[in-house]
């Protein structure tokens, strides 16, 4: 395909924890994790406008979900 729609990312981290980002052309995203067998959902993700925004959004994003996972094992130790 020389011109894609859109591209995917998938990170897998500890615990079977995930988050999958699948970002459009037109600057939107669909952003989803899971976490837990209890915590699974959707995060907002429009008006990307650059790779670089879409790096910042990303670091953001993989902080959110695998940095609930550091707080909630540290806490259980």
């Amino acid at each position: 395909m020389n011109d894609p729609d859109a591209v995917g990312v998938l990170v897998s981290g500890p615990a079977e924890a995930e988050l999958s980002v699948a970002l459009f052309r037109g600057g939107w995203a669909d952003v989803d994790y899971v976490v837990g067998m209890d915590d699974a959902s959707a995060l907002p993700a429009s008006g990307i406008a650059s790779a670089r925004e879409f790096g910042i959004q990303l670091d953001s994003w993989v902080a959110h979900v695998f940095g609930q996972l550091s707080c909630s094992s540290e806490s259980s130790l």
